[in-house]
């Protein structure tokens, strides 16, 4: 088995070319973080918090559908609210609407709003 002797000079380059990467790669997890596996937020018991806030996977269409329907996650008016709505879905962990597709919030409104 033969040994190896680093000089100092390669020492110190390979310590520094180490601290780069390892800086480089605290910079991009959190990047990524998100995007993985159910695009949770860590709720601090190690567990994740689904964040129904996030649209990333609707199709453009259904985007279109959000936004000609003037979906806002927090409605102007209390008596019309997405909970309260015959088009609403009651589900776990996000709600949802049977017009109105993606994660929809309780306090939500669109002109689709119909009283329950």
């Amino acid at each position: 088995m033969a040994t190896q002797h680093m000089n100092r000079r390669s020492f110190f380059t390979q310590v520094a070319r180490g601290g780069v990467m390892l800086a480089g790669a605290m910079l991009l997890l959190p990047a990524c973080e998100n995007k993985a596996g159910n695009g949770g937020v860590s709720a601090g018991n190690g567990a994740k918090k689904t964040d129904c806030s996030d649209t990333s996977m609707l199709s453009e269409a259904e985007m279109q559908t959000r936004t000609s329907l003037k979906y806002v996650d927090k409605t102007a008016d209390p008596a019309k609210k997405c909970s309260n709505c015959k088009l609403f879905l009651k589900k776990s962990p996000c709600n949802g609407c049977t017009v109105v597709k993606g994660p929809i919030a309780a306090e939500g409104f669109c002109t689709a709003w119909a009283p329950a």
